[in-house]
């Protein structure tokens, strides 16, 4: 048994340098220090393989923090942006047919949204009239957005203070907002529909996480209010 042990001590540090290292030592102290030696070298490779091992988990452990990371803030960004469509398209059934009701949903997208309110983030917006049944949509007025304009910050403005000819929408695809059906018929029909969508952009913070950076659209649908009383 000792020899066996012996002959693996040789192997791992050489037969000349256990030689040198043991010389003028009694029997058993010679024996000692090579088993001292063994346990070391025993040592100094379980604290490389170990080293190996953390260098081998520690890229996969930096990706996976940095995609929980990564997707909870686009989770966050997606929650926002579909509740400023929700809360933008309430605001739309409440304002019925009034010539100033697109201006009111994009103006409530802008509060709903707080400081996401850029064109880094924002693209666009699909004020639409839907199929009651699929929600699919069957005309729409599309309003680009720009940050660097002044008061109002979409093309085309349908701003009906600012005089003149106001566009609703670019394709104005449902026109002016007295178009819009807002008569309770007997049945219960007669209503229309009214989405909002608004389409965006998400930017990664690394790139590190494929899908991540891209383009996403949010959106809502309400049926119009009644107007019982009259365009008011």
């Amino acid at each position: 048994m000792r020899c066996s042990r012996r002959s693996a001590l040789i192997e791992e540090v050489g037969a000349h340098e256990l030689r040198q290292l043991t010389e003028g030592l009694p029997g058993n102290g010679k024996w000692s220090y090579m088993t001292r030696l063994l346990q070391r070298s025993r040592r100094t490779r379980e604290r490389g393989a170990a080293a190996v091992e953390f260098a081998i988990v520690l890229p996969v452990l930096v990706l996976l923090l940095v995609g929980i990371f990564e997707y909870g803030l686009l989770f966050r960004e997606k929650l926002t942006i579909a509740s400023a469509a929700a809360s933008s398209a309430r605001t739309g059934a409440t304002m019925g047919t009034r010539d100033e009701a697109d201006l009111a949903i994009l103006q409530a997208v802008e509060v709903g949204l707080y400081d996401q309110v850029n064109t880094s983030v924002l693209i666009k917006v699909d004020i639409f009239k839907a199929d009651p049944n699929t929600g699919a949509k069957v005309a729409s007025n599309t309003y680009t957005f720009d940050g660097t304009l002044g008061t109002c910050k979409w093309i085309p403005c349908p701003d009906p203070s600012l005089g003149g000819t106001t566009q609703y929408g670019i394709p104005s695809g449902w026109g002016k907002p007295d178009v819009r059906d807002t008569t309770l018929d007997p049945g219960g029909s007669g209503l229309d529909v009214l989405g909002v969508e608004i389409f965006y952009h998400h930017t990664a913070l690394t790139n590190m996480i494929p899908g991540v950076d891209r383009n996403m659209s949010e959106r809502a649908l309400v049926r119009l209010e009644p107007d019982a009383f009259g365009h008011v």
